[in-house]
């Protein structure tokens, strides 16, 4: 009795202590808690748990209105720039969840090389459990590891959203920051549970940091590349203008596609534009593609005799840069492009002439960078850029997720499953519990694995032995993942769920002692999976650029538009090379770009056809059976009698309409775009996709709706309409398959379609072996007559 008493004062002495060191913490923090104010006249009173942060002289405060209508702390300085970025569009697209005594959690944001920070804030929209204890709790705020304030809660603020606006230093930034919010939580005065659930604090996604900039003007240096094109601390979409000189020719559009290819490459997840202009410079960082005859005008530019690359200011704005392709002609563009980029690790100085240059040999089929190889087993390590990526710390962390992008043609049908050989590690549990790891892919479950406790062994009838144990225990288990779930684009995950053990009331678990990891030579195989699909198949061409993108270097693509290309053809050409870039995470440089009169070089080519009246004329020339053919005014749409199977591979147009009229010819003045699929009119099993439109703001359309994800899902089938921010799909022509599988299995294959078909022939079968049973059978009894 006499201990549980001294226990008891000590832990009210103890409070007390705590309840003192927060107090002097919040008066020597620099920030100012209100206090209720009695409205004295000539002053406005400050809303309850208002904070005003350090370094902001002008004493700028934050309401908590959850409408977040908050004033800017610093005013932005004349000349500077506004930018403005949610949690959300930075990656945290479901918020931050702080949890228990210590949670944590981060989110990252960059400032462009070209640019300096006058002034940033961080716009806080939060909520925090009202269980937890005002005196004791608090939300502290780091950047890049510097503590800048730290929030107090009140008790009438407890479960409400609230809006706080915390000012960054300046000059705390650099290129790469991180934000990292940690939750001090306590609910008790007495014993606390560091996993109980009223220990929480939620982000909202809608949070925002706050940037005022002025530009810095960069020297004149191709060892900047690809800055300031593309900026790798900037996180959003890429508008990369291109200039020409002269209305370009189609040799000149190739070598301007070649570096679309790239700048959609290093953009990775970054959706990427190319908007032309033709004599006239924009007023943003561009790449100018000029020949010694297509100079332009108001560039004073001396004229070369070698492919040239050359870095130099704006001559209307010196903290805009060009990068100018320059040749003697559309040749030498060509080289100068290829240089650009394949070489740029060489480049520097403010020009380089290029005096030869050999390219790569070509790639094999589905050898792009950023897609899992299936002629062998990959290992977890060749999927992630950072090992970190593959380990989680606390007893219910935040899945380790793996993206896996697919050729789209992999044939899923009647496959057992996709191997995988899973290694794991983990801090094992005290004793048996119901700790486990999970695993899914796209978020839906494939298996739960029970985590073993310490020195427990699957084999009961051993005794296991650790030696030179780290404390971790390592499992392995064989799995298969059902190949039906598995898509072009997948997110392989895997949740550790652990249980934390107390020895008594009082007894406390740290909340991050538990770690796990997936092991990075763990191994999961595709090459089980034949190539084979059914096609027109628009959800193949808008989610990985296929069949284009079988080779990563374009080789059997031709690109074909216009004689006279006008701008709007020429960014939708670019902006599609950019995203088989990006598809594939490597420029190309093997396509060829062809006009609609040079149908002889269409021969054993996958054909994109981009345009309006030529390429609609083509169509016409081509025959009646295309799904749609839409010119400036006449739209001519065709449905065929036809048995879609749509389940043959992955990401097939399950949902696209087959319902259409036989034969419509109509006329129309208003704005419609289409992309049509269909097989090769010049090669059997080659693809045709064409993107056609009644004007070029249609035509664009097409591109904004392909970049758009919540749009880009309503495409597949062989046709998808578009008409203003409605998409459409259907299904109206005739099918094709590519690939290659064993006679055997696309007998089977495409037998499984017609059951009916196959009941006959195994009846007739049946019949033909009964006849020759019965033959054999007379003859043998004719036999044992014979005397």
């Amino acid at each position: 009795m006499q201990l549980r008493a001294s226990w008891s004062r000590y832990k009210k002495i103890s409070a007390i202590w705590l309840l003192a060191v927060a107090a002097m913490d919040l008066a020597g923090s620099g920030f100012a808690v209100a206090a209720p104010t009695t409205g004295r006249p000539g002053k406005a009173p400050m809303p309850s748990g208002t904070v005003a942060a350090p370094g902001a002289a002008s004493g700028a405060t934050a309401s908590p209105d959850p409408s977040g209508t908050t004033a800017a702390l610093v005013p932005a300085p004349p000349g500077t720039r506004q930018r403005t970025l949610t949690f959300a569009q930075l990656g945290q697209t479901d918020g931050l969840r702080l949890r228990g005594t210590e949670g944590s959690s981060e989110v990252n944001f960059g400032i462009r090389l070209d640019q300096t920070v006058a002034s940033a804030l961080l716009r806080l929209r939060y909520t925090y459990s009202p269980a937890l204890i005002p005196d004791l709790s608090q939300l502290k705020i780091f950047l890049n590891e510097e503590l800048i304030a730290t929030l107090p809660f009140t008790k009438q603020d407890g479960g409400k959203p609230l809006v706080r606006d915390i000012a960054l230093d300046p000059r705390l930034l650099s290129g790469f920051n991180r934000v990292r919010l940690v939750l001090i939580g306590h609910y008790s005065m007495e014993c606390e549970d560091a996993t109980h659930s009223s220990l929480w604090a939620d982000i909202s996604p809608q949070s925002e940091i706050v940037t005022s900039t002025q530009p810095l003007t960069l020297r004149n240096d191709l060892a900047t590349l690809p800055a300031p094109f593309f900026d790798r601390h900037d996180n959003r979409d890429q508008s990369i203008p291109f200039v020409f000189g002269a209305p370009p020719s189609l040799a000149v559009v190739h070598a301007a596609g070649v570096v679309a290819t790239w700048a959609g490459a290093i953009g990775d997840y970054r959706r990427t534009r190319f908007p032309v202009s033709v004599k006239t410079l924009p007023s943003k960082h561009a790449i100018v593609f000029v020949t010694n005859d297509t100079m332009l005008p108001g560039l004073d530019l001396p004229k070369v005799d070698a492919p040239t690359l050359r870095m130099m200011s704006n001559p209307d704005d010196p903290s805009l840069k060009l990068l100018v392709v320059q040749g003697r002609d559309a040749k030498d563009l060509e080289t100068a492009a290829l240089a650009l980029v394949s070489g740029r690790a060489a480049l520097s100085g403010d020009a380089m002439r290029i005096d030869a240059l050999t390219p790569m040999p070509p790639r094999v089929a589905y050898d792009a960078p950023r897609w899992v190889r299936t002629d062998r087993p990959v290992k977890f390590g060749e999927l992630v850029d950072n090992p970190n990526d593959l380990q989680a710390s606390g007893y219910m962390p935040w899945p380790i997720r793996l993206r896996l992008n697919l050729p789209a043609d992999l044939l899923t049908w009647q496959n057992t499953g996709v191997p995988m050989d899973l290694k794991y590690r983990y801090t094992p549990p005290v004793k048996p519990d119901d700790s486990s790891m999970s695993v899914s892919i796209n978020d839906k479950f494939v298996r739960a694995y029970r985590l073993r406790a310490a020195g427990e062994s699957q084999d009961k009838s051993h005794m296991l032995v650790e030696l030179l144990s780290d404390g971790t225990m390592a499992d392995r288990k064989e799995v298969r993942i059902p190949a039906f779930q598995v898509a072009s684009r997948n997110s392989l995950s895997f949740q550790f769920a652990m249980e934390p053990h107390k020895d008594g009331m009082c007894s406390q678990t740290i909340a991050h002692a538990a770690r796990s990891a997936i092991d990075a030579d763990s191994t999961i195989d595709f090459s089980g999976l034949p190539h084979y699909a059914e096609m027109p198949n628009l959800s193949f061409f808008v989610g990985s650029g296929f069949p284009f993108t079988k080779y990563a270097d374009l080789a059997q693509t031709a690109i074909v538009m216009s004689k006279t290309p006008d701008t709007a053809e020429l960014e939708t050409v670019f902006s599609t090379l950019g995203r088989f870039g990006r598809s594939t995470g490597v420029y190309a440089d093997r396509f060829e770009v062809l006009d609609t009169t040079q149908t002889d070089r269409f021969k054993d080519r996958d054909l994109l056809m981009v345009g309006g009246r030529d390429v609609a004329d083509l169509l016409v020339k081509w025959g009646k059976n295309l799904p749609l053919i839409i010119d400036q005014t006449r739209r001519v749409m065709t449905g065929q009698p036809q048995a879609s199977r749509g389940d043959g591979a992955m990401g097939s147009a399950l949902a696209a309409s087959p319902v259409g009229p036989a034969h419509m010819d109509a006329v129309s003045q208003g704005p419609l775009a289409a992309l049509v699929g269909f097989e090769s009119p010049v090669s059997r099993s080659r693809s045709v996709v064409a993107i056609n439109a009644s004007s070029d703001d249609a035509l664009l359309g097409v591109v904004d709706a392909i970049d758009d994800n919540a749009r880009r899902a309503e495409i597949h089938g062989d046709l998808a309409v578009f008409s203003g921010a409605r998409a459409e799909s259907f299904r109206l022509g005739q099918t094709y398959f590519v690939g290659d599988v064993s006679w055997w299995t696309r007998i089977r294959y495409h037998l499984s379609s017609h059951p009916i078909l196959v009941g006959l022939v195994a009846l007739l079968a049946a019949f033909a072996i009964a006849l020759k049973c019965f033959g054999w059978l007379q003859r043998r009894a004719a036999r044992r007559l014979e005397p």
